[in-house]
């Protein structure tokens, strides 16, 4: 009797797929696609064998009427952690130190400085100074729990980028589940 094959290229297509998932947690099928210039299918295949062994989870968003399927890896940080390679809040900015200060900008945004910004202050509902931890050249930041409450972030997905030496956290979407995949 012959043995089955091995399926070494989804072996390896699934190290790299999960390789981008944790470089870039949060990508829906489409994006790993593009990202990789994969066709559906590769991703899907990958998607299926990594959830199966328990390395990556599927969390379902709605987006504009829309249910997008997001990708995680299984080892994902606290939800209320912020982390940012130190380098890229430092250039032009050492005041990114000890503290942080946390605006609610409208009820989709939240600004992160390492400084006091007084047009932030002047259109922000609240605001919290609070401080900031430096590992493994990240900066960390904890979301403090007010603004936790005020934009639902249990419940809502979220993109942070950088501008300008700030971080803009952009709140957007509910997460309806977490589920296997793809149902």
């Amino acid at each position: 009797m012959r043995e089955p094959k091995r399926n070494v290229r989804g072996r390896e297509s699934d190290e790299i797929l999960l390789d981008i998932v944790e470089k870039y947690p949060g990508l829906s099928q489409y994006e790993l696609g593009k990202k990789l210039r994969w066709n559906a299918g590769r991703v899907d295949g990958s998607i299926r064998r990594l959830l199966n062994t328990g390395r990556i989870f599927v969390r379902v968003l709605e987006r504009s009427g829309r249910r997008v399927n997001l990708v995680y890896p299984k080892d994902e940080k606290p939800l209320n952690v912020i982390e940012v390679p130190a380098e890229l809040l430092r250039t032009g900015n050492p005041i990114w130190s000890e503290h942080a200060f946390v605006y609610a900008l409208d009820n989709s945004t939240i600004g992160i400085s390492g400084r006091e910004m007084p047009e932030w202050e002047e259109i922000s509902c609240f605001l919290e100074k609070i401080p900031i931890k430096e590992t493994d050249g990240k900066t960390i930041v904890q979301i403090p729990e007010k603004f936790w409450r005020f934009y639902n972030l249990e419940r809502k997905h979220r993109v942070v980028s950088i501008n300008g030496n700030n971080l803009l956290i952009t709140v957007s979407g509910d997460i309806v589940e977490e589920k296997k995949y793809p149902s």
